[in-house]
């Protein structure tokens, strides 16, 4: 590397850590880091995922490559019924390459992305933090390029950072939320399309983050969500997937199968939309505040009322150690109180 290729990455990598201390939107810091992120590593396009890390489903995306999003649903439905993303987690990074001849050296579906994009190879990097992943980078080129291993070094550098700005996203503030409480409905028959929805529902997916060029009508985490459901189709858990509306307001997506007595046949789904409960929402706020263990068990018997002696009695510990807790608890997520407290935990920060 030259002096001044060397100045150059230095330079984004600078300017991508002040990107990161800024006030802004998830996506707008995406966009922004970007081009910064080409001068470390040069791809011709990208894919950018928010994770929720309880769930490993994508809650949040963007691309830059019409094709991506069009094959969004695929990408999806495979990442998420595969335990290809926890061994990338353990990892820190995966290649995706397509050889000369058209051969695919690794997933069926990259073939089936790749093609068509004439993207010849790709380099996913998990962006986690402390320990856990807030989000996945895929970077893509097209033929004659492939990613080497300084180009994972160099992305390895940065990964922290972008992984620190994906998990204060999920606990800044943004903006009023909605007075809304009602729960939507919607019905999906065996392919995944909409046959019908409640007025609720069609609110909720109005509001819902969808930006992807020549994506589905649908976003692209839903049809996730979906694999998980379906009877044999994947190994892991059916989520509850926690996810933000565009007005700040937490929603949890569940989805299950019919039954084959339904008029739709075997394949059909159900998938409800609501606000999120406080149950949904805590276990990843602690996450997101850095809670140790301990102090996720405290947080959770203040926010269902309990007092500093029940607290004590409930953990076999002394007061002493209560409070030493709760100290370190308010620290974390910046409050001064057990009513601030419940109120961050339950996605109310003001």
């Amino acid at each position: 590397m030259t002096v001044s290729m060397r100045r150059s990455t230095d330079s984004a990598y600078a300017a991508i850590d002040r990107l990161a201390r800024q006030r802004s939107t998830c996506e707008d810091f995406q966009w922004a880091a970007v081009s910064d992120l080409r001068r470390i590593v040069g791809f011709d396009s990208m894919c950018w995922n928010l994770i929720d890390p309880l769930t490993w489903v994508p809650s949040w995306t963007v691309a830059d490559n019409p094709v991506i999003g069009r094959q969004q649903r695929r990408v999806h439905e495979a990442w998420a019924s595969s335990g290809e993303f926890a061994e990338l987690t353990d990892r820190g990074f995966a290649f995706t390459r397509v050889d000369a001849e058209g051969a695919p050296r690794r997933e069926s579906y990259w073939w089936e992305i790749a093609e068509p994009g004439g993207l010849r190879d790709g380099l996913s990097v998990a962006l986690a933090a402390d320990g856990v992943c807030w989000g996945m980078l895929h970077l893509y080129r097209d033929g004659g390029r492939p990613f080497t291993a300084a180009d994972v070094e160099a992305l390895m550098k940065i990964a922290s950072t972008l992984g620190r700005r994906l998990r204060r996203s999920t606990i800044d503030p943004a903006g009023a939320p909605s007075s809304d409480d009602e729960a939507g409905t919607v019905i999906l028959d065996r392919a995944l399309g909409l046959v019908a929805s409640t007025p609720a529902a069609d609110r909720w997916l109005s509001r819902l983050p969808q930006a992807v060029p020549g994506g589905d009508a649908l976003p692209g985490f839903i049809y996730a969500v979906a694999a998980r459901a379906t009877p044999g189709g994947s190994s892991l858990p059916s989520p509850r997937l926690r996810i933000r509306a565009d007005d700040g307001t937490w929603l949890v997506l569940d989805i299950a199968s019919l039954s084959e007595s339904a008029p739709l046949g075997v394949g059909a789904m159900v998938m409800t939309i609501e606000p999120a409960r406080r149950t949904d929402l805590r276990p990843l706020l602690m996450r997101a505040h850095q809670l140790s263990d301990r102090e996720r068990e405290v947080a959770a018997l203040v926010t269902n009322g309990l007092t500093n002696l029940e607290l004590a009695d409930a953990l076999f510990i002394t007061r002493h150690t209560v409070s030493d807790h709760l100290k370190a608890i308010y620290s974390k997520l910046g409050v001064n109180s057990r009513s601030e407290l419940s109120a961050v935990l339950a996605g109310n920060r003001g």
